[in-house]
């Protein structure tokens, strides 16, 4: 290994150590220097690493522009260098930094990116965590039709992947839905369809909140 390289694997794990202690500003500068070398050196694959690592820490440290820039290049690389998996996952952080920004139509953009993405990849579970994300910004929007949609594809992948933690969180988001409409005939067995769901699953938070959401359907 030469003095180059063993050189970026410091700053990497400099940079690693300090973020693990949520120092995210101080995290910034080997991960800067790191990815200086890493353009250096020609190493991509590092890179991508590298612009998520430090989307991230702009994300924690309130300069959310920053954060977006960065993982916008990130994705542009993953693209190119054809790793989809990687690039579906950056469309995530994209999206989500968008929803905390209430930057809805950018959010849902990214999302459908994203399940785009691993779509093409015939992951199941990818392509419903984002149809998940879509629905809950059209949940924020108040937008129950669009939500519900969303909701419904998704619970539908979940199932055929086999993930019973998927399908619970969707069954009480549909039942979530026809509550907030009024609709407690709909909501009634959704969100009895999640609690039965977490219980088996021993999510006792889940559970509790589940337990509230049904409570207040009387009242």
């Amino acid at each position: 290994m030469n003095t180059d390289n063993q050189r970026l694997e410091l700053l990497l794990a400099k940079g690693s150590e300090i973020m693990g202690k949520e120092d995210f500003k101080t995290a910034l500068q080997p991960f800067e220097e790191a990815i200086s070398l890493c353009r250096e050196l020609k190493d991509r694959a590092t890179e991508t690493s590298l612009l998520n690592a430090i989307a991230f820490c702009y994300s924690n440290i309130k300069k959310p522009k920053k954060a977006l820039k960065t993982y916008s290049e990130a994705a542009a690389l993953l693209k190119d260098l054809g790793n989809k998996e990687g690039e579906s996952m950056i469309h995530n952080n994209i999206g989500l930094l968008n929803v905390s920004l209430k930057k809805y139509d950018d959010a849902l953009n990214s999302f459908r990116i994203s399940a785009d993405l691993f779509d093409q990849l015939e992951d199941k579970k990818g392509k419903a965590l984002q149809l998940q994300n879509i629905g809950s910004v059209y949940r924020d929007r108040q937008d129950s039709n669009n939500a519900l949609e969303s909701y419904f594809k998704s619970i539908a992948l979940f199932e055929e992947a086999g993930d019973k933690m998927g399908v619970a969180v969707q069954a009480s988001n549909i039942g979530y839905i026809y509550a907030v409409d009024k609709n407690t005939e709909e909501a009634l067995p959704w969100l009895t369809k999640a609690l039965n769901s977490f219980e088996e699953l021993n999510e006792n938070e889940m559970v509790t909140l589940t337990k509230q959401n049904i409570s207040q359907l009387a009242t």
